[in-house]
């Protein structure tokens, strides 16, 4: 069963009013996905489940929601969206701290705005389980190819860090985790840039292929010389 995808929009129009918005974006895209996903119905079939923000507005647009997805076997064409203001907020100047209880805040209006039957337990567990990602580093870390890298006689995890400043490919020496940065990638493009699905690696040079062909096609191949990276 495919991941249900949670996500935000704003218009391309408005990209100076929200900068850093896409990162955070897709961060969320990941971190929501084990903190709720299994708690919604998935009978109502909804597969995207997002919210736009909409500077124009003066209120978030609540009665709307509700009369959309309220009383509804299943989701019109498997998207729920909560039309959100945004007249207010200054986000270009908000800390990182405050973008995020933004960003979850308005992730809790749209639950609980939801009828209970969008849900397999109480409402409550999603909202608090969203409260609870508030105070928690938004931060990734997991290794990105399960094949271990053999190098020199030591064995390496090939890993992504993700943050909402940026995407960081390494490689982890199992013998003392210690890092070896290959390349850092903007956090919103990593679906893209970093779509790695195999390595191979032919003495010192370390060579990434991608999962798709588009990829393959269009993009410049992931080289690395190892010589020139670990060098302790």
């Amino acid at each position: 069963m495919r991941n249900i995808w949670f996500t935000i929009y704003s218009s391309p129009k408005d990209d100076n009013k929200f900068l850093g918005l896409e990162n955070y974006r897709t961060l969320l895209e990941i971190i929501l996905i084990p903190a709720i996903q299994d708690k919604i119905n998935r009978d109502k079939k909804a597969h995207k489940i997002m919210y736009c923000l909409i500077p124009e507005l003066d209120n978030d647009l609540i009665e709307n929601f509700k009369n959309n997805y309220s009383d509804k076997k299943t989701v019109n064409g498997g998207i729920i969206n909560l039309e959100v203001s945004t007249k207010e907020l200054e986000w270009n100047s908000l800390s990182e701290n405050e973008r995020k209880h933004f960003l979850i805040e308005k992730w809790k209006v749209l639950f609980n705005n939801l009828s209970d039957d969008y849900f397999l337990s109480d409402k409550s567990e999603v909202i608090t389980s969203l409260e609870e990602l508030k105070d928690k580093e938004w931060r990734i870390t997991s290794p990105l190819i399960k094949k271990k890298l053999q190098y020199n006689k030591e064995p390496y995890t090939v890993t992504m860090d993700i943050s909402s400043e940026r995407a960081q490919l390494a490689l982890v020496r199992d013998s003392d985790e210690k890092w070896f940065q290959l390349k850092d990638y903007n956090t919103w493009k990593i679906h893209k840039d970093a779509n790695f699905k195999n390595f191979k690696l032919e003495g010192d040079i370390l060579t990434f292929s991608y999962k798709n062909m588009f990829n393959t096609m269009f993009e410049s191949p992931a080289v690395f010389n190892l010589k020139e990276i670990i060098k302790n």
